[in-house]
């Protein structure tokens, strides 16, 4: 795709471009990523070479940045009949049209092995995420908090009960509340 960007001032309206158009409409306009509509500008040809400049109706805030490309739209501009003579400049044009607009169709294709790769990390990734929030939600965590309190129980009744003897024993004190240290 033939793009090139500039950065608002908030007073320039006249902007340059330096690739190849066949009609206005194939020049498009976006400031900040939103593409302007057709009437916010005017496409100005430049014979001496391909290109030429936009003139906007309003000029960009400062610090905006300013993208021009070239969308060329799909369709037929040249129409053969069956009978008529073809003419050579004609089908000239009409191939190299057709090649601009395959270039801009090509030139937004992506790496597709880098996309798979991007893909597959970003899969990766939000899978061990959901597989470690479904082991904390549906027992893992909960039986983790469990085993420790078995554990500290473990270790911390035994001297309970041997505080005062066995549970069979009467205590020395029988109202008494202290337990002892765990």
């Amino acid at each position: 795709m033939y793009k090139i960007s500039y950065t608002g001032d908030g007073e320039t309206t006249d902007f340059l471009f330096a690739f190849p158009f066949f009609q206005d409409a194939d020049i498009r306009v976006a400031i900040d990523d939103v593409v302007l509509a057709a009437d916010a500008y005017g496409v100005v040809e430049n014979e001496e070479f391909d290109g030429g400049h936009v003139v906007l109706a309003t000029p960009p805030a400062v610090g905006a940045r300013v993208d021009i490309f070239r969308q060329i739209a799909l369709s037929r501009v040249i129409d053969y009949q069956p009978t008529a003579k073809i003419d050579p400049e004609h089908l000239n044009a009409d191939f190299n049209f057709l090649l601009e607009a395959f270039r801009d169709l090509h030139s937004i294709d992506i790496d597709l092995v880098e996309w798979r790769n991007t893909h597959d990390n970003v899969m990766n990734m939000i899978t061990y995420t959901n597989d470690m929030i479904q082991d904390k939600l549906s027992g893992g965590g909960v039986l983790g908090l469990y085993q420790n309190l078995l554990t500290v129980l473990d270790g911390a009744l035994p001297k309970l009960i041997n505080d005062y003897g066995s549970i069979t024993e009467p205590a020395d004190v029988e109202d008494g509340d202290d337990y002892g240290l765990l």
